[in-house]
């Protein structure tokens, strides 16, 4: 008898604990951490509004129901009022990636509650679209400035699609003669398989993946850069104006969820990084590369992973991990007083097993000292950061490239000109290592590219970071041009 009326107990017990409530019935109503704006932002950052559902514009909302779990994520999401099955099941899944909510409370405990809410899907109409062709055509007048009146049409070119809204093929560029379109040059598409690089997620180190790119052999990049798991989730996005200058660019967690974007202007750079649960993490303010000197970002706001702002205009402390290249890429745990998004007084960082790696003291942003502790040897510095230099600097550099370049006599006898992009790491030394090729031209220009570069070895000073030299990766463009 005794052990039935445990089993009864027991599964009373389980059925109470998942009894599910209404926002009436609770003492304290589930919310989104960090409130109901920051919240909407996640949506409107995650959702990708359907691209068949998006050719005519769109402007409507999704409304849902769900279950805010204890532990602060939902279940059990349900659409209430729809728009059509795509946008209904993206309001399903960018819904089910937050996990940021602080559950409802019920006589001092946590319970399980219903939430109803509207994902807002919105884009304007895809003028360029060609039904037809399943293409994005876009006209441009004899000076190459995209155009809409037909009567100044000369060019024009084509991006097709797949179901999805992806490029899928070659850009087609074509030219109007005798009233009729013919192709004149084409932009080459590529769908590259790689190993993905995955940061700030225990247990996994990479996954299969997959980029699609179509870029000429200049400087421009006509569509953004995708990359994709296998299953078809978003790894990364970027959009340039040319090579090396981004307009934006987001990166994603495994879940498909948005983990940072980054929109970039002349002077400066805009970046948003939520946590892992959908939470937002802080708003960084960075201007644009000094190659003197390394300067601050200015921390504009930042926030707990439960919720709690922790920076706001600018003012506050900060606790947060990034990784330093001296000790491996290993955590470290930095944190210190901000004024107005800039560091003030006393900073520190510590290795994940809370071993000091340095302080620094600051005023208005500006370093004033440092000591940086590494394997046991102490060492100051005025300046964080310095940037790899070329012995002489840009005047040497400039004229080591002038009288070392040696044109490729075939590539001279054909007019062949263009650009090539090189990447290379300085070492502690100032010796080079880690050539590679990022874009070429062809074989001969590459490789001479690559021969001028190899010859620079030795000739740098290294970078230097808290005092230490440190290997840098440098990226440079060396260019090909007949007078």
């Amino acid at each position: 008898m005794k052990k039935l009326i445990l089993l009864f107990i027991f599964l009373s017990y389980q059925a109470v604990s998942q009894e599910v409530y209404q926002t009436h019935q609770v003492d304290s109503q589930a919310t989104p951490s960090g409130g109901l704006s920051l919240f909407n932002q996640f949506l409107s950052s995650n959702v990708h509004v359907p691209f068949r559902s998006s050719v005519n514009g769109i402007k409507a909302k999704v409304f849902v129901k769900g279950i805010v779990e204890t532990d602060g994520s939902i279940t059990g999401i349900e659409i209430l009022k729809g728009i059509d099955s795509l946008c209904d099941k993206e309001a399903v899944r960018v819904l089910g990636l937050y996990k940021a909510w602080q559950p409802a409370v019920l006589k001092g405990k946590k319970v399980r509650q219903t939430v109803v809410s509207h994902i807002l899907f919105e884009a304007p109409a895809k003028e360029n679209f060609d039904s037809t062709q399943w293409s994005m055509i876009y006209y441009y007048n004899e000076k190459l400035i995209q155009v809409t009146d037909p009567k100044l049409y000369k060019y024009r070119s084509i991006i097709h699609l797949d179901e999805q809204g992806y490029y899928d093929r070659d850009i087609v560029y074509e030219e109007i003669k005798n009233d009729k379109w013919k192709q004149v040059s084409t932009v080459p598409f590529r769908r590259k398989e790689l190993w993905y690089k995955i940061q700030d997620e225990p247990g996994t180190d990479s996954v299969k993946a997959y980029e699609l790119s179509a870029e000429d052999g200049y400087e421009v990049n006509y569509v953004p850069f995708l990359t994709f798991q296998e299953d078809g989730k978003r790894l990364s996005y970027r959009e340039y104006r040319t090579l090396g200058k981004a307009l934006l660019q987001k990166k994603y967690y495994l879940s498909g969820m948005l983990k940072e974007v980054e929109s970039f202007d002349d002077s400066s750079s805009i970046r948003i990084n939520f946590y892992a649960n959908g939470m937002m993490k802080s708003v960084i303010k960075t201007p644009v590369l000094n190659v003197e000197n390394f300067q601050e970002s200015k921390i504009l706001s930042a926030w707990k992973q439960e919720g709690a702002q922790v920076v706001k205009n600018g003012n506050g402390y900060w606790k947060f991990n990034t990784t330093t290249v001296q000790e491996g890429n290993t955590v470290l745990v930095e944190e210190g007083a901000l004024t107005a998004g800039n560091k003030t007084g006393k900073w520190i960082g510590k290795l994940a097993d809370s071993t000091l790696y340095y302080t620094e003291l600051y005023e208005n942003g500006k370093l004033q000292e440092g000591t940086s502790f590494v394997n046991g040897e102490k060492i100051s510095y005025k300046n964080k950061a310095l940037q790899p230099k070329f012995k002489g600097g840009l005047t040497e550099f400039y004229k080591f490239l002038g009288q070392n370049i040696k044109y490729p006599s075939e590539a001279a006898r054909n007019r062949i000109s263009g650009r090539v992009y090189l990447s290379f790491v300085v070492c502690e030394d100032g010796s080079l290592c880690d050539y590679e090729v990022i874009k070429g031209v062809r074989r001969d220009l590459d490789n001479e590219a690559l021969r001028v570069v190899k010859e620079m070895s030795g000739k740098w000073e290294p970078g230097v970071m808290r005092g230490q030299k440190v290997r840098v990766k440098y990226n440079l463009p060396i260019n090909f041009q007949l007078q």
